[in-house]
């Protein structure tokens, strides 16, 4: 599937990264006064040993960060509301610091007052997030607006991860490992925050990768989350290898440094091309280099945080343990005759024009612009394209990887000898 540019619109970054494994289920929303009293049991009758999250469950109810009901249950499979997680996590920094904020539908006597107003002076909670001055306390949390909170919680841990947050937001080069990216379902200000969220493994995606940033979690999810998140504020972002490579897209359109052996040389990587068109020696067209994404399929297992968006490690098995990496390159293509990816590949620059398409069960999970054949003349005259197709480099020390514009600027990497 490719898809046209036209020529007013210069970008094909959509709003787009994913959860614990159990799907959140449908559970009546409490009303105001109802929340789980302060009971300070550790073990719960409706929560078995043999439960996914019996561990996480007895860890945050030893830490009176969530507590049981009345009844010596946890209800596991109950969604957590935002007045439910302003507690959380307020009980997770116990902080002094309080707002001032008045909500309308927030008295100050409601039970999650205190916490929602610690949220807000920490910065977890953002008073911009709400309108209408209501702040909805019983609504259940969608895992875009968890992403937030958690990630702002982070940023007042560490101001480093705030200034990811901030890199990511302003980069018009972000790209977000999920499938809403380019399909849509998700609120183009999430993306930063789901970045961190996936970066640091604090969510992850569902078995068909998508990420569900409008989908709510469960009691039992949240309690895995807490665990998670106490042990990321630990951490600084520099620990956490998926959020480097997040990073350094949308600092440079790629990932190479981070996950590869390939080091910059004294010339310029690929930001020094970024968007320079290439003219093709076989007359076919004129490319531009978008993002090239690495995926490391040098050993038995591919390695890196864009993986399962564009590798499929069943049906390329063969790909593996063979000391290559895998590179795709997002690219806008303008034909001068009618063409198909072979042949804008003869005779062409090899890292302005990939041969071979992405995997097509990717394309269709991810909603991936790929060529669907590569003999076929899918690349009409006169118009844009802008699609991703991918390629190879070896990870033999003294490998080099470059080539350059039309004005000259140039890229250059090598693994060292």
């Amino acid at each position: 599937m490719l898809h046209r540019r036209s020529s007013n619109n210069n970008s094909m970054i959509k709003a787009l990264a994913a959860s614990v494994m159990t799907a959140a289920m449908v559970i009546p929303v409490a009303t105001e006064n109802a929340q789980a009293a302060p009971v300070t049991k550790t073990t719960f009758k409706d929560v078995p040993k043999s439960h996914w999250a019996y561990e996480s469950i007895k860890q945050v109810a030893e830490k009176g960060l969530v507590t049981g009901y009345e009844d010596s249950t946890y209800r596991p499979s109950a969604q957590v509301t935002r007045a439910e997680f302003a507690t959380f996590l307020a009980r997770v920094f116990e902080s002094n610091e309080r707002a001032t904020v008045s909500f309308n539908d927030i008295s100050d006597t409601h039970w999650a007052n205190e916490a929602i107003q610690e949220g807000l002076a920490l910065g977890f909670i953002k008073l911009e997030d709400f309108s209408k001055n209501k702040f909805e306390p019983n609504k259940p949390m969608t895992r875009g607006e968890m992403s937030r909170w958690l990630a702002n919680g982070l940023a007042h841990a560490n101001a480093d991860y705030g200034k990811a947050i901030e890199e990511m937001a302003n980069s018009s080069l972000t790209l977000i490992p999920i499938p809403e990216f380019y399909s849509g379902g998700v609120n183009k200000k999430d993306l930063p925050y789901i970045g961190v969220a996936l970066g640091t493994g604090l969510l992850s995606g569902y078995e068909d990768f998508t990420f569900k940033p409008n989908g709510n979690t469960t009691r039992a999810e949240v309690a895995t989350i807490l665990i998670r998140f106490m042990d990321t504020m630990k951490k600084a972002p520099s620990d956490f290898t998926g959020l480097q490579e997040l990073l350094e897209v949308a600092d440079t359109g790629t990932n190479i440094l981070t996950i590869t052996n390939f080091k910059k040389t004294k010339y310029t990587g690929y930001e020094g091309v970024l968007g320079k068109p290439h003219t093709y020696l076989n007359k076919t067209g004129v490319s531009t280099i978008e993002h090239a994404i690495f995926v490391d399929t040098t050993g038995s297992k591919p390695k890196g945080i864009f993986k399962d968006m564009f590798y499929n490690e069943k049906a390329e098995a063969p790909l593996l343990n063979k000391g290559k990496y895998r590179i795709y390159y997002e690219y806008t293509f303008k034909p001068n005759r009618d063409v198909s990816l072979q042949s804008i590949s003869n005779g062409s620059d090899m890292h302005f024009a990939s041969p071979v398409m992405v995997n097509q069960s990717k394309v269709e999970q991810f909603n991936i612009a790929s060529p669907k054949s590569s003999t076929k003349n899918e690349f009409l005259k006169g118009e844009t394209y802008r699609y991703w197709a991918q390629n190879v480099a070896n990870s033999r020390p003294g490998e080099e990887i470059s080539s350059h514009s039309n004005d000259g600027s140039l890229f250059y990497y090598e693994v060292p000898k």
